[in-house]
């Protein structure tokens, strides 16, 4: 499945037992946040990025499910937002830039409410599109646990990871994170430059990846489970 390319320095998530796991702090804004990674997918299931405080009912989830990115937010047992895209992502050999923007603050229409984009496109076409309602606080960017990869040990992602940018309190689009190049390539830049927020993180890839080990300046360094 790992076949193509490998980004130099991009870390390997085994799918079976690694990720990395952080409880974060009292945010800028548990309302507002911003998620960039750099993926490359080796099955069709798993967690690219988790925050709650259990896998039952209460949690926020962005996976890989049957070759879509899915954002849910389960709150209480229930669906209180949630994107699911109509896209498939199925070529193993790929590297995607995937980054979910939420911001659920009143005066946010409901369809700008949480916001998804591969390769610098921005997804409109969603195969579930369910927005929260005004105000709805996040269990992402809140005081609980936030995984890389896992779901609180549960529903594992096989993939390639690098330059894993997590900003608290802004809704960011692709131009903060990249540009297309003169010959019509999606290139990512140098995130080191942005308002992280009190929560914010960069973990960009190499030993800094296998160790959880956040750039940013704000030493919100991650633990690393299993391998």
């Amino acid at each position: 499945a790992s076949t193509g390319h490998i980004i130099e320095g991009s870390g390997l998530f085994d799918g079976s037992s690694g990720y990395l796991k952080r409880t974060m702090s009292t945010p800028t804004n548990n309302k507002i946040f911003t998620i960039s990674m750099i993926t490359k997918l080796n099955d069709d299931t798993g967690t690219l990025f988790f925050g709650g405080t259990n896998f039952s009912s209460n949690f926020d989830t962005f996976q890989y499910s049957s070759d879509m990115l899915d954002f849910q937010m389960y709150h209480s047992s229930s669906i209180v937002g949630r994107i699911r895209t109509t896209q498939l992502l199925r070529d193993p050999s790929a590297y995607y830039h995937i980054i979910l923007a939420v911001n659920t603050s009143t005066g946010i229409s409901g369809t700008n409410k949480l916001r998804m984009y591969i390769n610098g496109v921005e997804v409109t076409d969603f195969e579930t599109d369910t927005n929260p309602s005004n105000d709805q606080a996040c269990f992402i960017n809140s005081a609980v646990e936030h995984d890389i990869g896992s779901g609180l040990g549960n529903y594992y992602c096989p993939m390639y990871c690098a330059n894993v940018t997590f900003i608290d309190g802004l809704q960011l689009a692709p131009t903060d994170f990249g540009e297309v190049t003169d010959d019509g390539f999606w290139q990512i830049n140098d995130a080191s430059g942005l308002t992280f927020g009190t929560n914010g993180f960069l973990i960009e890839g190499g030993s800094a990846m296998s160790a959880g080990t956040d750039s940013s300046g704000n030493s919100n360094n991650f633990s690393k489970t299993g391998t």
